[in-house]
């Protein structure tokens, strides 16, 4: 049922941009993509505005698969994406930049988390009935197969693939289509545990715990200085021939003001 839904939602939203796409100026830029950091993106918009002059306009809804579908069709100009372009899509006529990464975190609703072991987490999501040390029942969730989080996740944490795996064959745990699905699960389920981008968690105010890996919280200052290693890392994506707005925007991110902007919303400028 979620998947026809967001199917259909999708169908409307780009149905949307199909009319949009006449009428848009060479002052809009209109930026689409992944849920990780799209509502970073909604508050940077009106800086890049002030700065640019040009009016960008964010697309909610769509996920890095929609925008990029989206973007290959011309309904909108730039791609906030949580991967770089594949080996066959960077063929094409589309190119790509990081220009901001974050902490990935595991969350949880648990008020007083305990810390994790990086080498027990794929114990905990193989294990049929696991806990908090407290006692609590640990819910763990888990985000499609194709999912650019689970391919994440499943290249930073050892041996976690196979236990992955085992849990998706257990009918109790639940699995989160979106970035935003899984916040909100996250949030609603007791004792919950999911991997996170902390931007998202800082953008979007939620009320969720980060969790300490191997006695290290995740933080921007822990991620930059090396003490905390996993992170996940965004992308511009944009065709060559529809390039100029998209480079404005590049290089804003990389200035001064796009630094702060990226910053206030739990993001580091890549190259930090």
């Amino acid at each position: 049922m979620r998947a026809q839904f967001s199917k259909m939602m999708a169908a409307v939203l780009f149905a949307g941009l199909s009319l949009a796409a006449s009428g848009a100026t060479a002052e809009t830029l209109r930026l689409a993509g992944t849920g990780g950091i799209i509502e970073a993106m909604q508050q940077i918009a009106p800086k890049f505005t002030a700065a640019s002059g040009i009016q960008l306009e964010v697309i909610v809804g769509l996920g890095s698969s929609g925008a990029m579908r989206a973007i290959a069709d011309g309904k909108i100009h730039v791609v906030a994406a949580a991967r770089a372009l594949t080996p066959d899509e960077a063929k094409g006529p589309l190119v790509s930049h990081p220009f901001a990464r974050t902490p990935l975190v595991f969350v949880t609703s648990h008020p007083k988390p305990n810390g994790l072991k990086s080498g027990d987490i794929a114990a905990i999501f193989a294990a049929e009935n696991p806990k908090w040390q407290d006692g609590t029942p640990l819910k763990i969730i888990l985000r499609p197969k194709v999912d650019a989080d689970t391919a994440l996740v499943e290249r930073t944490i050892p041996n976690i693939a196979a236990a992955i795996l085992r849990a998706r064959q257990r009918p109790d745990v639940l699995v989160a289509v979106t970035d935003q699905d899984n916040v909100n699960l996250a949030r609603r389920l007791d004792g919950s545990l999911s991997p996170a981008g902390y931007g998202q968690i800082v953008a979007e105010q939620s009320d969720l715990r980060l969790v300490a890996i191997d006695g290290v919280m995740p933080s921007l200052d822990t991620l930059a200085n090396g003490t905390y290693p996993y992170e996940k890392i965004f992308y511009l994506v944009f065709a060559r021939d529809r390039n100029a707005g998209a480079e404005q925007l590049l290089r804003f991110l990389g200035s001064d003001d796009g630094r702060k902007a990226l910053l206030a919303t739990g993001n580091l400028p890549v190259g930090e």
